[in-house]
């Protein structure tokens, strides 16, 4: 990893934009499940036609997240049809502050998350003030998989072209342990 990489700052400018109708990797959403049941308060047996389907059920949380699906895969290929499946892959977002309260972050890692955004499991992510989102933490080791329907309102702004390079940088770097520089990756922007 040369030391230019390694030291790279996290982009300045601004974060987010509104772009496209479709959906897109790094679109934000509010109120949105950030995770599954777990542990389960119970077991719901739905029976239909003589078959049964169990499902969890039990404590969700909700709240704001980040698409992770990348949007290659996420987009239709086929003329007529806007997207080539419902499945979505969603990180939680959770405030700065909250993480520090949690232990979770101390003074030091706070400033190299501002400053560089070097931790590997997270994305710092600057506040978004008209729709209420503080400083925060993306948490790329805990997606939620969802099914499109639960997610198509909740979108409240999408990624800029350089937020968008630093995201598919930590997806890149969290999944492979390999750094790159920002300017190695080029996102689809329609």
């Amino acid at each position: 990893m040369s030391n230019s990489v390694q030291h790279e700052r996290r982009p300045t400018g601004p974060y987010y934009e509104v772009r496209t109708p479709l959906l897109s990797q790094g679109d934000i959403f509010d109120d949105v499940p950030l995770g599954y049941p777990s542990p389960a308060l119970e077991i719901a047996v739905e029976e239909v036609d003589e078959s049964a389907r169990a499902f969890l059920s039990g404590p969700l949380s909700f709240g704001p997240a980040m698409l992770i699906t990348p949007t290659c895969s996420l987009r239709s290929q086929t003329a007529g049809r806007d997207y080539a499946h419902p499945v979505r892959t969603l990180v939680p977002l959770r405030p700065v502050q909250e993480l520090m309260e949690a232990g979770i972050l101390d003074p030091s890692k706070r400033g190299l998350a501002e400053r560089r955004d070097s931790l590997i499991n997270y994305m710092w992510m600057p506040p978004l003030p008209d729709v209420g989102l503080e400083e925060s933490m993306a948490l790329l080791y805990m997606p939620a998989t969802l099914h499109h329907d639960m997610i198509a309102d909740r979108r409240v702004s999408q990624l800029t072209r350089d937020a968008s390079s630093q995201l598919q940088k930590k997806l890149a770097w969290y999944s492979t342990s390999m750094l790159l520089e920002r300017s190695d990756f080029d996102p689809p922007m329609d």
